[in-house]
């Protein structure tokens, strides 16, 4: 088809055109009118502001520095995506706050953290340490195994005994009445029943019961955990398990998957003193589960990556060293996997803000944790490896053409 066959289909799909105008001005002017219509056809979202939380604002306090910041205007032509509801173009821009570097303000401004609150995920790496306090308990102590205690008689010295140890059956030897129950008594209980069962034998025992050695849980459990110097208690290191459930000395498997540092503080305690007494447990978090991506397709070093930041399409392509030459950077492909396991795809174009035609990309978006970047081949490529294919590695290598006279 000849240059004149083209201008002239071209007039023919659009016959309000003046017929003066050539191909190529045409062309421009139609792609100027996309671009317009697609500014202006942009509405708002109307599902996404019902979900997003509303954005906080810190304003941290004014510190002078002193310096001059110099002469030239703050204020320069640009985009500030706040200013406007959906994505805009550079026709769009209009006075922006590029205010030029102040003492020390090359660190970047403050920003908001990248979740307001964490909650703990499999594989998080949790330090518990185990703090003794003082605390007075609201109920009266009860004796256990391995407590020592004291027993005397004020009429009669016989039944004089000194650190009698509560045996792992729960009992203590007495003389005239041998092993007798202790364990998970009281010591005006004990003292009670002691007399009870002396009575028998002396008329008036007169029995006095004297804790020596009490808590001995509490040392016990503090000999299970490893001593960490500098924490002011012993500490212990345990990974949050696939089903999100860790492992504790004496109170056994704990569900903390999704719960908060205070969450996991209250719960633990709350286990610890039903059984002991006398101990405090301080959890926070030692090290997080590492987060990755995953980039495949046209890229210079496809492969998995740990996000260590907040990190947007275009960082994870950098990461990946770019794109490679006949990459489609129009249709990237980003597989997520959502709460319930379910798939959830999109696809991106992000060739307008690679070249700097767009100043405000809403592809742009930002990844988490799993999230798996495919970078097609373009379709000019795709061609070429089909064409490859077919006749240089495909039916001319089985049958060369070489040699081969064709006689009419």
């Amino acid at each position: 088809m000849t240059r004149y066959q083209r201008d002239q289909r071209t007039r023919r799909s659009h016959p309000k055109l003046p017929k003066r105008w050539s191909r190529r001005t045409l062309l421009s002017s139609l792609s100027l009118t996309m671009m317009a219509t697609a500014v202006t056809a942009q509405e708002p979202c109307v599902v996404c502001p019902d979900v997003l939380p509303t954005p906080i604002v810190i304003c941290p306090p004014s510190q002078p520095t002193g310096v001059n910041t110099g002469l030239a205007a703050p204020c320069i032509r640009g985009i500030d995506s706040a200013r406007a509801i959906g994505e805009q173009r550079w026709q769009d821009a209009s006075w922006v706050d590029f205010q030029p570097l102040q003492h020390g303000e090359y660190v970047g401004p403050v920003r908001l953290p990248a979740m307001l609150e964490y909650r703990v995920r499999v594989n998080d790496l949790l330090t518990f340490t185990y703090i003794v306090n003082r605390r007075k308990t609201d109920h009266e102590y009860r004796l256990m195994v391995g407590d020592e205690i004291n027993i005397n008689s004020i009429s009669d010295d016989t039944l004089r005994r000194e650190r009698i140890p509560i045996q792992p059956d729960g009992t203590i030897v007495v003389p005239y009445i041998g092993p007798f129950p202790a364990a998970d008594k009281t010591v005006i209980q004990l003292r009670q029943d002691l007399e009870r069962a002396l009575k028998r034998y002396i008329r008036s025992p007169a029995i006095n019961v004297e804790p020596i050695k009490v808590n001995t849980a509490l040392e016990d459990l503090r000999q299970a955990v490893n001593p960490q110097v500098g924490l002011g208690g012993q500490s212990l290191d345990i990974l949050v398990n696939p089903d999100g459930q860790l492992q504790l000395p004496r109170i056994g498997s704990v569900f903390v998957l999704g719960m908060t540092m205070e969450e996991i503080k209250r719960e633990v305690n709350l286990r610890y003193e039903e059984k002991i007494a006398g101990i405090e447990v301080e959890p926070r978090l030692a090290r997080p589960a590492p987060s990755n991506i995953f980039v495949y397709g046209e890229v210079n070093r496809p492969g998995r990556f740990e996000l260590t930041a907040p990190t947007s399409v275009t960082a994870g392509l950098a990461l990946a060293e770019g794109l490679r030459i006949g990459a489609n950077n129009r249709q990237i492909v980003i597989f997520r996997r959502a709460e319930d396991w379910r798939l959830v795809s999109t696809i991106l174009d992000v060739r307008g803000g690679h070249l700097g035609k767009r100043p405000n990309p809403s592809d742009e978006i930002w990844l988490r944790d799993g999230d798996i970047i495919v970078v097609p081949p373009r379709p000019i490529k795709l061609f070429n490896n089909a064409t490859q294919q077919i006749f240089t590695d495909g039916i001319y290598r089985i049958i060369p053409l070489q040699g081969i006279n064709i006689v009419r």
